[in-house]
């Protein structure tokens, strides 16, 4: 059976793009009052990370919130590694594993079993942004420059990322990606590839249903493809254009399938909701999507 959560996209609204631990703890009323099993929670920034995410006293108080509310906290977003992992530079990579061994620390503090993530953009290429909610996305042009190598930068990625898979898997975690458009993965079938190329079970993904609409991709087909290689589920819908996170049941996602595919593969993780940005009440637009996931879980367990 799914279990369903939620990311932290409601305590930034409410709070700021870098909520504090004490901010967390207030969104994790709200995560239990509006029902969910579980959740996410996510450093923006190195200084974001160091400050919050860092002292053991304030970690074990999250912890203990948590567990007294009768949630888990399936996941850490290390969202400030992003640029990071695409830098081959011996000064970041050694910035990077310094701070990836921090973040699977500060993992292994609050009881998250999985650490993920954000495929970036390579470091060459010139990209102009329009802003979308809390993310740039999609880009106004992308120039590669004629130098750059995609297999240099592949091997340079695939070896940087086994290395991160590494040091979560001697901590006892799990480490993903997710999937996203314009970076170094974008489709399943990259995500696939690298899964292969780094060679380790330890390695997976988070399946963003936004994400890999406005990819075109089938999405029952992508999960199939993915197999045990999911790792996490991000619920957000859009009109498979642009990268919108709206709530299930808004854009033009075909639910049922979704559904029914990720319980085919017998997938017993957790389904994220995230719904983000916008001019939308995201609270409502939460508990809209929330109902809608509920409606279409208590459907498929009837077939």
């Amino acid at each position: 059976m799914i279990r369903l959560g939620v990311i932290v996209a409601y305590a930034r609204a409410k709070y700021g793009e870098e909520p504090t631990l004490e901010q967390y703890a207030e969104f994790l009323n709200w995560v239990s009052l509006m029902g969910f099993d579980g959740f996410e929670l996510a450093a923006f920034s190195r200084d974001h990370f160091h400050s919050q995410f860092r002292d053991k006293l304030r970690l074990n108080d999250i912890r203990q919130k948590y567990q007294s509310l009768g949630l888990e906290c399936n996941a850490f977003e290390a969202g400030f590694l992003r640029s990071m992992m695409v830098d081959s530079s011996r000064d970041v990579r050694r910035q990077l594993v310094e701070d990836f061994e921090n973040v699977v620390e500060t993992a292994g503090a609050i009881d998250a079993p999985l650490v993920y993530g954000h495929p970036a953009i390579h470091p060459s290429w010139k990209v102009e942004w329009r802003r979308l909610y809390d993310e740039f996305s999609p880009p106004i042009s992308v120039v590669v420059p004629t130098k750059f190598s995609w297999k240099r930068a592949w091997e340079d990625y695939v070896e940087l990322v086994g290395e991160l898979t590494d040091l979560a898997g001697e901590a006892g975690l799990r480490f993903a990606l997710e999937i996203r458009p314009f970076a170094m993965v974008t489709t399943s079938d990259s995500m696939i590839r690298l899964a292969e190329a780094v060679g380790s079970n330890n390695l997976g993904a988070v399946f963003d249903t936004g994400h890999l609409f406005v990819q075109k991709e089938i999405l029952p087909v992508a999960i199939e493809k993915l197999g045990d290689k999911v790792f996490l589920v991000h619920l957000a819908d859009n009109d498979g254009l642009t990268d919108y996170h709206w709530a299930p049941g808004r854009g033009k996602i075909h639910w049922e399938s979704v559904i029914q595919t990720i319980e085919k593969t017998d997938y017993r993780g957790y389904a994220n909701m995230d719904v983000a940005g916008g001019d939308e009440d995201i609270e409502s637009e939460t508990k809209l999507g929330l109902e809608y996931i509920r409606k279409i879980l208590s459907q498929t367990s009837d077939l």
